[in-house]
């Protein structure tokens, strides 16, 4: 990156974080109004089946991200702002990701269970997490622009979430661990994408695949605690060294970031929608394989997932030297 690229990057970071403040400041508003009764709701009447940590997925991550970074960066793709029937669907998209997760990696309901939950669009069931994932399930079927394609991209999340079971307790291949990661990203990513008109073309949903890949690898790398602790398999958990996957994180950007000025959308709006998703989701990355690099320093220069502590595996975005990391990283590290 020339030295002038990164002083406009530097120039125009408040303009862009700002922006971003609103987008999630907006969707916390749609939250509070929308989607705040329907959980309180399935609180009083819950068996036991809802937890907390299931209102956080919704209020804190899923439900507000998906909307806030991923729609918005959408939106910004094709230059038009986000109307209330896409907010719908892509908050109910957002808000039915860490219930349908569960469903595997809590419930551990059957892989039938679940793919007759998505065909038939719900289920009959009287668990209150189950009604509740239906609700959310039913509401970005109906705002979708096309409930059929949402529903079969969905069915490619499915089976994407089947395939991951190997990562446990697994001895995945580096080959078939990538593979498996960009799956799960990917399927994700073109399912959000559902949301939202004009349909994506093919060279388009080849380049959000892709960068849903790359997503993947990065919630893993902030996961990697979890995973660990869980026997899960991941990129990051058998890593031997850290400066390969930040390489390969950063390789890859640089290659989407190019090929994403040929898909049929004005340079201006390809280079807001990478800022978007660089300040939102990738610029941290950056700043947690620093922190688990100087693990890998602390054991003879080679990353041993095993013999690190919850504290040197957790990289806390909530503090403000990470946040002027993560900064620096999107001016620094990203196209």
């Amino acid at each position: 990156m020339t030295a002038s690229r990164q002083l406009l990057k530097i120039l125009a970071l408040p303009i862009d974080i700002s922006r971003i403040l609103k987008y999630l400041a907006d969707q916390k508003n749609f939250l509070a109004k929308n989607i705040r009764p329907i959980l309180e709701t399935g609180m009083q009447t819950n068996d036991g089946s809802l937890d907390h940590a299931d209102l956080d997925k919704i209020n804190q991550y899923y439900g507000l991200a998906v909307p806030a970074i991923l729609g918005e960066a959408f939106c910004s793709l094709r230059g038009k702002k986000m109307s209330v029937d896409e907010r719908w669907a892509s908050t109910c998209q957002g808000a039915m990701t860490g219930l349908f997760d569960d469903f595997f990696d809590k419930q551990y309901l059957s892989d039938q269970s679940v793919a007759e939950m998505i065909a038939e669009k719900g289920s009959a069931s009287t668990l209150s997490n189950e009604k509740l994932f239906n609700i959310f399930y039913r509401t970005a079927l109906k705002y979708s622009p096309s409930e059929n394609s949402m529903l079969e991209a969905l069915k490619a999340v499915y089976n994407a979430q089947v395939g991951s079971k190997d990562q446990k307790n697994g001895s995945l291949s580096n080959d078939e661990l990538l593979d498996l990661t960009f799956k799960k990203g990917g399927s994700s990513v073109i399912f959000y994408r559902t949301a939202f008109l004009p349909v994506a073309t093919e060279m388009e949903s080849t380049l959000l695949y892709n960068l849903g890949g790359l997503m993947q690898l990065a919630n893993d790398i902030f996961d990697v605690y979890k995973d660990r602790e869980g026997n899960i398999q991941t990129m990051i958990t058998g890593a031997k060294h850290i400066a390969p996957i930040r390489n390969f994180l950063r390789s890859q950007l640089i290659h989407y970031f190019n090929d994403s000025y040929g898909i049929g959308y004005p340079h201006k709006n390809v280079e807001r929608f990478f800022k978007i998703i660089s300040i939102g989701i990738f610029s941290r990355c950056f700043v947690c394989l620093d922190q688990l690099e100087a693990n890998e320093r602390s054991t003879d220069d080679e990353f041993i997932v095993q013999l690190y502590s919850r504290k040197q595996l957790i990289c806390d975005m909530d503090k403000g030297v990470n946040l002027f990391r993560s900064a620096r990283s999107h001016i620094v590290h990203i196209p």
